[in-house]
């Protein structure tokens, strides 16, 4: 089928979508108000352009976003040239204008500098636009952030979505994981011309997304030379030294970054370059001390004896402060573009992105060196060709590479000395509440997503009310993974001999002798390989769709289908009551070779598909005001970890629910989502938005309430199926100041409910292998805040000035581990804490030479050093304080390795505290 498929592609013209949008008008004499024909009206540094016809109007198409200069002449009228015309993502803006006779008084050019319109009449969704202004001049490093201030975002899910359900795109090709639905690469900010962010019901053209999708538009070079540098260092400062160590001195190269772009012509109007390249280090804010190392021995002497007598404990580390949150990150984005001849242009973009990490591990904070060390690259490559065939018409040939790598491991060399027991890292006194004195963790991974994409463009502008985009896009893909728990060996003489698994190998507190030789497990040994779990699969997916957008003179109408087909190529069970093909329950099925198994064990999972029509209307009420209406079906794959987790089926023998097995063989998840809106202008400088949404969400994966019986019927297991469901409801209002008067502001606010039967795919099973009867009813999300308000402000003057974010989301709900009121506990039945948040950015700006502008600048993120509890404890609904802890003091049991305040106030549950970040910027023109 994937070759079929691939034919059938080649011979089709078509498209998925671009990143381009549309300037389009009518030209009219000013005396008269008679529409003038053939008009030339062309974008100057460019080669684009278009003329009038017979009733005065023209459209340019596929205009990268960006502010443009339009130079509109026609002979006998005085040539206008309109500047700072700002053309957006699939948005059509509209330049009327009134020429005037031209007269020898009045020879030169009318110079008219453009008004971006307070409101945008061809949105027929909800769409934030962020340009590259607006991302410099707000306290945020990272695009994730800018994104996070957008109106429906709330708790980092789009309008109360699961994670993994947004599309992310880099000039029109789909960038993200379909292994976890997390984006391929973190673009630089600094390398973004534009975001675009849809909330909404969103177009056919766009797919693979249940909640959001999120277009980013990389900078390109021109015809000028210039490029930029930044650098800025910085550290986390606050009293809150009862909850983070070592937080209340100030390091300044906790945080450092270097960040450089060049950009230019290689051959002037035909070849240019944009690249751009950043390091980061970042020293994080959960810090532990080394006071073990994982080779440390803890010696239970007498179990008898008093608790501070009963115990030596090895203790070798240096007492160094240990970054825990820590990552490294090397970014280096390049593209290459070319204009060959009027009408064609060729563009390469390569991007390399790369960090090491490790995460937090409140257990391990008195032994960080036990912990993973963790990394992830990814190299993308996007070779697009854009034709014009003519001024209506043009098409996009897109090919696209992606590869993403990550994997995690304590030591990388299996014969590495250092490995050490595994008894060691369970062996701290288990009478107090103790951290760590030392071992490591065993297991490896590693997990490689390779993608190759094929598309092609065709957009036309077939009369000047409609607008046709028609699209096909092949995706196919090569997925592995591999885990393992590695098994140790302790060499037992000189001669190198070795006893292999854990019952042969002596307690290294009887042996002195921590360390241990490893091996990797073996994957066809049924002894052996329940510890390693491995796949390669080689899915795909194939989508099609046509729109039109009908630009009326009273209404937008965007309307189309889109069809998409996926093929998940993975196994599922013949028989699910015998799933282990190692390890098999039924006499029929023992008596067979595992080879003889194989013959009939699994089948194929079947190829899914599904039509989705969209349609988006748009209709002005007023000269400033339109009201908008969107309503679409949305289809995703499930994400993959979900089809391939545990892909044998592979249950060691035991009692209770043994695990849960994924399915190649899910349905597509699907939502129907609908909403209405209204933007409204009060002022030329004020605007207003107020937008009603639902969304109907259904077939989710889940976990299934009635378990598999394994034959015997003494063990069970779960398996992911289309079983969740959710039903979300919201109404957003935004402000919106745009910059006049020195000053810009925004301010957004979000009421929604957000419930379904489950917050997570697991929810289900962990349920009933926790003996409590899983939901039947729709209850609150884990995500489902009821108010969120985020507000912007920003004050300039030529040289100086500052801008703030603010931050409030009402609490999130969680779990009470009791209650005096009710016999039975409700999940999420109870609220958390309210938050609040407050960055700042100020700068000043100077020009050291007439050639380069130097920034001066600092960022500080909390700027009040707010505590926000965003975890509790289950028994109390805050982070300060949990019943258990107050027993243990009750218990007046000695403290020996750590004291109970320093185990129950984990960082993890409060927010980030105090950062500070001084930097300059050199912009060189």
């Amino acid at each position: 089928m994937r070759k079929k498929l691939l034919l059938l592609f080649l011979f089709l013209t078509s498209a998925l979508y671009s990143q381009t949008g549309k300037i389009a008008g009518q030209i009219t004499e000013k005396e008269s108000g008679e529409p003038v024909p053939f008009v030339n009206v062309g974008i100057e540094a460019t080669n684009m352009g278009a003329a009038a016809d017979i009733e005065g109007y023209y459209a340019i198409l596929n205009v990268r976003p960006g502010k443009y200069t339009l130079r509109i002449s026609a002979v006998g009228y005085r040539t206008v040239v309109l500047k700072d015309v700002q053309v957006s993502i699939d948005l059509t803006t509209k330049i009327d204008m009134e020429l005037e006779q031209e007269s020898l008084e009045l020879a030169e050019d009318v110079i008219v500098v453009a008004e971006k319109p307070m409101i945008t009449k061809d949105l027929t969704a909800s769409t934030a636009l962020v340009g590259t202004e607006e991302i410099e001049a707000l306290p945020v490093t990272e695009f994730s952030e800018v994104l996070e201030l957008q109106a429906g975002v709330v708790g980092g899910k789009v309008r109360g979505g699961r994670s993994g359900e947004i599309m992310y795109s880099i000039d029109g090709v789909q960038i993200t994981d379909v292994f976890d639905g997390s984006t391929v690469i973190d673009v630089n900010t600094s390398a973004i011309q534009e975001m675009q962010f849809i909330s909404g019901a969103f177009n056919a053209e766009y797919g693979r997304a249940l909640s959001g999708v999120v277009n980013l538009a990389t900078k390109e070079g021109g015809i000028e030379t210039g490029g930029s540098f930044t650098t800025y260092f910085g550290d986390y400062f606050s009293t809150r030294t009862q909850i983070f160590r070592d937080i209340d001195s100030f390091d300044p190269v906790n945080i450092l970054n270097f960040n450089g772009t060049i950009y230019g012509p290689i051959y002037k109007n035909y070849v240019s370059y944009f690249l751009n390249s950043r390091y980061v280090y970042f020293g994080g804010w959960l810090n532990g001390k080394r006071e073990y190392n994982p080779w440390d021995i803890t010696t239970n002497l007498d179990p008898a004896a008093p608790l501070d007598e009963r115990y030596v404990i090895e203790k070798t580390g240096d007492g160094e402060i240990v970054n825990m949150n820590w990552n490294e990150k090397i970014y280096v984005q390049g593209k290459i573009t070319i204009n060959p001849f009027a009408g064609v242009k060729i563009n390469y973009t390569n991007i390399l992105d790369k960090i090491r990490y490790q995460d937090y591990n409140h257990e391990m904070v008195l032994n960080p060196d036990g912990r993973y060390k963790r990394f992830r690259w990814s190299n993308t490559n996007i070779l697009g060709i854009t034709h014009a065939l003519s001024s209506s018409t043009f098409y996009t040939l897109n090919f696209s590479n992606f590869f993403k790598e990550y994997k995690h491991f304590v030591h990388e060399d299996l014969d590495d000395p250092a490995w050490t027991h595994n008894r060691l890292l369970d062996q701290e006194p288990a009478e107090m509440p103790s951290f760590n004195t030392g071992g490591e963790y065993k297991g490896r991974y590693r997990r490689v997503t390779d993608e190759y994409g094929v598309k092609l463009d065709f957009t036309s502008q077939v009369t000047r009310i409609h607008q046709i985009k028609t699209g096909v896009d092949l995706k196919l893909r090569t997925l592995s993974e591999y885990s393992a728990n590695l098994l140790t060996w302790i060499d037992r003489n000189e001669n190198g001999i070795f006893d292999p698994g854990e019952d042969g190998i002596s307690e290294p507190q009887i042996t002195g002798n921590p360390f241990v030789r490893v091996r990797a497990p073996d994957i066809n040994n049924p002894d052996e390989n329940m510890s390693v779990n491995t796949f390669i699969s080689k899915p795909m997916e194939f989508s099609f769709y046509i729109q039109d957008k009908i630009e009326l003179d009273e209404m937008i109408v965007n309307i189309g289908v889109r069809f998409d087909y996926f093929e998940p190529d993975g196994k599922i069970l013949t028989d699910p009551s015998d799933p282990d093909i190692y390890r098999p329950r039924k006499p029929e099925n023992i008596a067979k070779t595992l080879e003889e198994r194989r013959r009939y064990w699994y089948k194929e999972a079947t190829a899914k598909y599904q039509l989705s029509p969209r349609l988006g209307i748009a209709f002005p009420i007023t000269d400033q005001g339109v009201v908008h209406f969107s309503y679409g079906h949305f289809f995703q794959v499930p994400r993959y970890y979900l089809l391939y987790s545990n892909p044998e089926y592979k249950f060691d023998y035991g009692t209770g629910n043994l695990g849960i097995a994924g399915n190649p063989d899910l349905k597509p998840e699907q939502t129907i989502s609908g909403e209405i809106g209204v933007q409204q202008a009060i002022t030329e400088n004020i605007s207003i938005d107020l937008t009603g949404y639902i969304r109907d969400v259904r077939d989710l994966t889940g976990t299934r309430a009635d378990e598999i019986y394994i034959f015997g019927g003494t063990n069970k297991y779960s398996q992911y199926v289309n079983s969740d469901f959710g039903f979300i409801k919201g109404i957003i209002l935004s402000v919106n100041k745009r910059f006049s008067d020195n000053w810009s502001a925004s301010l957004d606010y979000t009421l929604q409910s957000a419930k379904g039967n489950a917050s997570d795919p697991n929810a289900t099973r962990n349920q009933l292998a926790g003996g409590v009867q899983p939901e039947i009813q729709l209850i609150r999300l884990d995500w489902d805040q009821t108010h969120t308000v985020n507000g912007t402000f920003n004050y300039s003057t030529s040289n100086c000035g500052f801008s703030l974010i603010g931050q409030f989301g009402s609490g999130f709900p969680y779990t009470p581990s009791q209650s005096m009121n009710l016999s039975k506990l409700l999940n999420n039945s109870e609220l958390k804490p309210s938050t609040v948040n407050l960055d700042l950015r100020g700068y000043y700006d100077f020009y050291p030479f007439d050639f380069m502008k130097m920034t001066i600048f600092t960022r500080i993120y909390n700027v009040f050093d707010i505590r926000n509890e965003v975890n509790v404890y289950s028994d109390s609904g805050t982070a300060d304080f949990t019943l258990t802890e107050y027993l243990r003091r009750q218990g007046g049991k000695p403290e020996i390795i750590n004291t109970l305040d320093e185990y129950y106030r984990n960082p993890t549950f409060y927010s980030e505290p105090r950062r500070i970040e001084i930097g300059f910027t050199l912009n060189f023109e």
